[in-house]
This record gives C-alpha cells, sequence and structure tokens, in this order.
C-alpha cells in the first residue's frame, strides 16, 4: 500500500532537498497520485533532474516495492545511485540486469532487456509493486516496453521524458491516459538556475574545394 510519509519525517531522512521546479512537479504528483490518478507523465528537459524529482516522491510515498526501468545498464547504476543519494537504504535495492538478478528486494532497477525476458517477467506477479517509473518512456511504442508495461499492474504508473512526441507516430500520451503530471520548459529551468546557460552555433553550409 502506498502511504505517504508526514513532511517532517521527509526532511529528516532525505540529503538532499528538492530545488527549481522540483517541489512544484513532486506537489503536482502527490495531488494527482491522492486524487487518484493511476499513471502519469513527468515531461522535463534533459538535465532537470527527473530521477531526483521521481526519488523525492517515492521518498514520500514510501511504495511496498517499487521498479525502476532504464533502456541501458549503464543507466541503472546510476539511478539506483540517485535514488540511495535522496535517501533510499541501499540494502533495500537490487539491480536487474544481464548481469545481476537482485530480484528480492523491495526497491529493484531493471533493464527493459532482461525484465522483458518471459522467465524473468514472469517471476513477478502482476499486481507485485506499487509504484513503477519508466524512464525514458519515449521508447515506450517498442514491443519490450509494451510487454512490460501491459504486463504489471501497479498503483501508480510514471513515464518520464523530455521528448514524448514520436517521429512514428505512436501516441506515447495514450498510454498514460493522455495525463501530464508535470512539464519542466528548458526556459523555465535555465531561469530557474537549473541548467548551465547556452548557446547555439549552426553552421548553414559546408563548402569542400
Amino acid at each position: 500500500m502506498i502511504d505517504r510519509k508526514d513532511n517532517n519525517q521527509f526532511h529528516l531522512v532525505s540529503k538532499y532537498e528538492p530545488s527549481g521546479d522540483q517541489p512544484e512537479a513532486i506537489e503536482a504528483l502527490v495531488d494527482n497520485i491522492e486524487g487518484g490518478e493511476k499513471a502519469q507523465i513527468l515531461k522535463g528537459a534533459t538535465g532537470t533532474g527527473k530521477t531526483y524529482l521521481s526519488a523525492f516522491d517515492v521518498l514520500k510515498t514510501h511504495p511496498r516495492r517499487f521498479l525502476f526501468v532504464v533502456h541501458r545498464e549503464l543507466i541503472v547504476k546510476s539511478a539506483r545511485d540517485s535514488y540511495v543519494r535522496i535517501g533510499i537504504n541501499p540494502a533495500d535495492t537490487g539491480l536487474l540486469t544481464g548481469h545481476d538478478k537482485e530480484m528480492d528486494k523491495p526497491y529493484i532497477f531493471a533493464t527493459i532487456q532482461t525484465l522483458a525476458q518471459d522467465e524473468i517477467l514472469h517471476t513477478f506477479a502482476p499486481d507485485a509493486f506499487d509504484y513503477i517509473v519508466i524512464d525514458e518512456v519515449h521508447h515506450g511504442g517498442a514491443a519490450t516496453y509494451q510487454k512490460v508495461i501491459g504486463y504489471f499492474r501497479p498503483k501508480f504508473l510514471l513515464g518520464m521524458t523530455a521528448t514524448p512526441e514520436r517521429s512514428d507516430d505512436f501516441d506515447i500520451y495514450a498510454l498514460f491516459h493522455h495525463h501530464i503530471a508535470y512539464e519542466i520548459r528548458l526556459h523555465d529551468a535555465l531561469e530557474e538556475n537549473m541548467l548551465v546557460p547556452f548557446h547555439y552555433h549552426g553552421i548553414s553550409e559546408i563548402t569542400v574545394n
């Protein structure tokens, strides 16, 4: 069951504090979940801390079991480390990859390639996880993602991406019933000093003699 901790306890256990647009985004997640929403998209420019933002919400939500799904093994360890920095007990976390099969942990960080394998996926009951995060959910139209998303029945499903619009016309928003929890726009992130300012320099034409 998802039970939200009071804010005082949250501040005691967290090593970090939300910044920029993150407090507002977390509040939006809280309001929507408590309002009965089952699935939402968190849309944010690259570098705005979507993984940390989800970790803050999971720390407050305190799900019985939690699953974080990524598309590359390099990212899965980084995501787990981010959650540990926020305050999740490292002893409660496990990796589910081609090399690691720590499937009995309360908080599992998995690659989609491993999780989608029948012998792995069907080890879990469809309602095994209260809270599932799908990172880089713009990949959600792929067969592996469709298989995993279609199999599980979490109390809450969060998809995170900077670019939900796809060139193949697959409707990522439909996977989440067109519910957008929050959007951190690039312009706002720069104003809040969440990102380092940058300038584009384009080359219109190159001629080689």
